[in-house]
């Protein structure tokens, strides 16, 4: 019996090491601690009607480990222009399976948000430091996705949509996909598409895979066509091809073109010189040898003198030849030398 109350205590005690080290150090401030009781909302309320500036701070679960990247030192400088210290052999902060959302108060509003790794120590440069305990991770996309909608600044509202991406919950999917719906302005619509497929695994490209579909803007349709290079899903790919040969504006078509060399590579080769050859639109089949070029490796070379040894639209042969001749590949000096003495 004895055994057993020592290991749950033991057990208590870790639970509650690791719910304090999820709260990283804070230098340079009158750092305090509150319980958000009664939601995030109310709490950031709160604190905006004290009408002084601060930074708060809450942990979150995130989608995949995080780090907060190449070139990071110890210490995170809040304010000013302070950069951290960075050792050769810590030019990485070590990756969590946590994140902690920071944001700035100041004239009663939300006016900055940074995501930070928890390992780092935060300077927050003589501001008083809040740090927030039991935020619920829905709460958190709720106030970050308002945030994002009410954000004039772009940089603040950018962060936003980011820090909604690594939630660990649905309702963080549910969110982009609200924020890239035709009700939004077209920036806001592209970075909530960006991290839908960045972060948020089948469901983020069965959400933009919709998108490309059914969505009736062109420009945006467009920048689809590059997010899908983003998703690990193994249709994405497919539904590139699908918007290269089906979408009815041929800018978009083109866009889908060049992704889908860049992602498929072999894979895309047969459905290029399709496209090359037997499109009736004349820029597309123009944009199709064009991706024949921006193929990887050295595949492209024998691409393009396929299609110009084969193509019966002189335009067409035109283009491959222009590609060949961009070409260091001494395939191609080879082949546009025996052009020149045919």
């Amino acid at each position: 019996m004895r055994a057993f109350a020592r290991a749950v205590a033991i057990t208590i005690l870790s639970a509650s090491t690791a719910m304090l080290a999820q709260q990283p150090t804070i230098l340079h401030s009158q750092a305090t601690t509150e319980a958000a009781d009664h939601g995030l909302n109310a709490a950031l309320d709160g604190l905006k009607r004290q009408n002084s500036e601060m930074w708060v701070g809450y942990s979150i679960l995130v989608t995949s480990k995080f780090s907060s990247g190449w070139n990071s030192g110890n210490i995170a400088y809040l304010e000013g222009n302070g950069d951290s210290v960075v050792n050769d052999s810590e030019k990485t902060s070590p990756s969590s399976d946590h994140a902690v959302i920071l944001l700035r108060i100041a004239d009663g509003a939300l006016v900055k948000l940074r995501v930070e790794s928890p390992e780092r120590q935060l300077d927050a440069g003589g501001l008083r430091f809040v740090w927030l305990n039991g935020v619920n991770l829905d709460d958190s996309v709720r106030v970050l996705t308002d945030l994002a909608r009410q954000g004039d600044a772009r940089r603040l509202r950018d962060s936003a949509v980011f820090a909604i991406s690594i939630h660990q919950t649905n309702t963080a999917t549910a969110a982009l996909i609200s924020l890239a719906g035709a009700n939004n302005d077209l920036g806001l619509r592209e970075k909530a598409a960006f991290w839908l497929a960045n972060q948020r695994g089948r469901d983020g490209f069965l959400a933009i895979q919709r998108l490309a579909h059914e969505d009736s803007d062109p420009k945006f349709r467009e920048k689809l066509a590059f997010d899908l290079t983003l998703s690990k899903d193994p249709e994405a790919l497919n539904e590139l091809i699908r918007m290269a040969h089906e979408d009815a504006e041929p800018q978009v078509r083109k866009q889908a073109q060049f992704w889908m060399a860049t992602k498929g590579g072999k894979k895309v080769t047969e459905d290029l010189r399709t496209l090359a050859t037997n499109d009736p639109n004349e820029q597309i089949r123009k944009s199709a040898v064009f991706a024949l070029s921006r193929l990887p490796g050295e595949e492209a070379v024998p691409q393009l003198i396929a299609v110009a040894d084969s193509s019966k639209d002189p335009l067409v042969r035109r283009q491959a030849i222009f590609w060949l001749g961009q070409s260091k590949d001494p395939r191609a000096l080879e082949y546009l030398t025996k052009l020149l003495k045919q």
